[in-house]
């Protein structure tokens, strides 16, 4: 057993880039495709291997977004809920509401002795 550390190579490199946040959800396809030209033409991958690498990382990007647009939105939910803020639709409901009894009252005759609004 040798005490020497290893390089690691470009896709051990590329994964722990990936796991360390949102690198690939905010990797282009042409940053992806110059990275990976780059990658050829110093020969340490072959053009095909190239082109599944800018697949992987396109689709490990995308779920990244999804996983992060997840997460944002589980987060303001948790917000509204702890602020006890109403939700717009909410209000919206109620504003109907008011109109509608409003609307209701106006077709009735007022009390005796003065205006109930």
């Amino acid at each position: 057993m040798s005490d020497k550390p290893t390089t690691p190579s470009w896709r051990e490199l590329f994964e722990k880039t990936v796991d360390l946040g949102l690198g690939a959800a905010l990797l282009t396809k042409e940053a992806a495709g110059r990275l990976v030209d780059d990658l050829v033409k110093r020969g340490t991958m072959t053009k095909e291997d190239g082109q599944k690498l800018v697949s992987q990382m396109l689709e490990k990007g995308k779920q990244q977004k999804e996983k992060m647009d997840t997460l944002v939105h589980q987060a303001i939910e948790r917000m509204v809920a702890r602020g006890d803020l109403a939700r717009q639709s909410a209000l919206e409901q109620l504003e109907r509401r008011v109109k509608a009894l409003e609307e209701e009252l106006k077709g009735r005759p007022s009390p005796p002795g003065g205006d109930c609004l």
